[in-house]
């Protein structure tokens, strides 16, 4: 995963290097008509990847604002199932939502391009609940064993991310993108009985920071 992570991070980094080297003519960067809406395409994958114990999704918008400037609005949510029975069976699920800026890296290569490498900041808030029935308590350390549960509680946790990107119009109006993020969680979620699993848009509960891909399409309505 360190791996992987870190060849992401090269070719988003080297991505404006390259392209300013291949700039033989320079255009005025050229100003979005309208709104880009999009969705993560990964979220999609989750049923597969995780078996059935995640679904999620994620849409996304965004608008030319001044100069380099892209103003951004990111939602979504994510459900959580994981049944270990006998042991236990816990449940999640939650909304989030993200604002923040990117700032395009490139200048454009062609005329009325729109293809953009970014540099961007958000910062996400999470609502969610979470319980957990049928836990097991192992008899070593209940004589006669128990079976326990975590009451239903609804959660709050809030993070700031930085993230590099690109976007490439590969058909007219039509986007494919890249994004990786680094989060940065800033407000933890407070429970008296059990530290979240996961917290929809950040991440695994337990950790301070984290990680995170995302493979956008997306479209661009003109008004």
């Amino acid at each position: 995963m360190k791996r992987i992570s870190g060849f992401i991070i090269s070719l988003l980094l080297a991505l404006p290097v390259w392209c300013s080297a291949q700039d033989t003519i320079r255009y005025p960067i050229s100003e979005m008509k309208g709104i880009r809406v999009g969705i993560d395409v990964s979220k999609l994958l989750f049923p597969v990847i995780y078996k059935g114990e995640r679904m999620g999704f994620e849409a996304t918008a965004d608008m030319f604002v001044k100069g380099n400037f892209f103003a951004v609005a990111e939602a979504g949510w994510l459900r959580v199932n994981l049944d270990r029975s006998p042991d236990y069976h816990y449940k999640e699920n939650g909304m989030y939502v993200k604002a923040g800026i990117d700032y395009n890296l490139l200048k454009s290569r062609r005329p009325n391009s729109n293809d953009i490498v970014y540099g961007g900041v958000r910062y996400g808030l999470s609502v969610f609940n979470q319980q957990a029935e049928n836990i097991t308590v192992p008899e070593h350390f209940w004589p006669e064993g128990s079976d326990l549960a975590i009451p239903k509680s609804t959660l709050s946790a809030q993070w700031l991310e930085l993230l590099l990107g690109v976007k490439a119009e590969v058909l007219t109006n039509f986007y494919v993108g890249l994004t990786f993020r680094l989060k940065f969680r800033t407000v933890s979620p407070k429970d008296p009985y059990s530290i979240p699993y996961q917290i929809p848009g950040y991440g695994e509960g337990n950790s301070g920071y984290a990680l995170g891909l995302n493979y956008y399409i997306s479209y661009n309505f003109h008004f």
